[in-house]
């Protein structure tokens, strides 16, 4: 999967995570599997509200859980908020007007 450059800045954000500028797919992914896991472990309540913040689907990540119980399930969560991030950036860029036609003035 390509990864867009904003989506590993909105997640190095959103889960505070240290990212390296110029990252795989595979690599944040693993990244993002190893926090995610901790986050689990230590803070349950922290995962809730990063899945809110990210806007997964809870009947995914519901999915995710009751079809695996090996230490994959970490990556495939992981792949899910990677995902949704990747569709909400390419919205916002689909969906925002482009600056000249942000002058304020009403156009019909």
């Amino acid at each position: 999967m390509q990864l867009l450059p904003e989506t590993t800045l909105q997640i190095a954000e959103d889960t505070c995570l240290a990212l390296p500028e110029h990252i795989t797919y595979e690599q944040l992914e693993s990244l993002l599997a190893a926090k995610l896991e901790t986050m689990i472990g230590k803070d349950f309540q922290q995962f809730v509200l990063l899945l809110y913040k990210i806007d997964v689907a809870e009947n995914k990540v519901r999915q995710v859980l009751a079809d695996d119980t090996t230490g994959d399930v970490y990556k495939k969560i992981a792949a899910l908020l990677i995902e949704r991030q990747q569709q909400k950036i390419i919205s916002r860029k689909t969906f925002t007007k482009p600056a000249s036609d942000q002058d304020g003035e009403e156009r019909w």
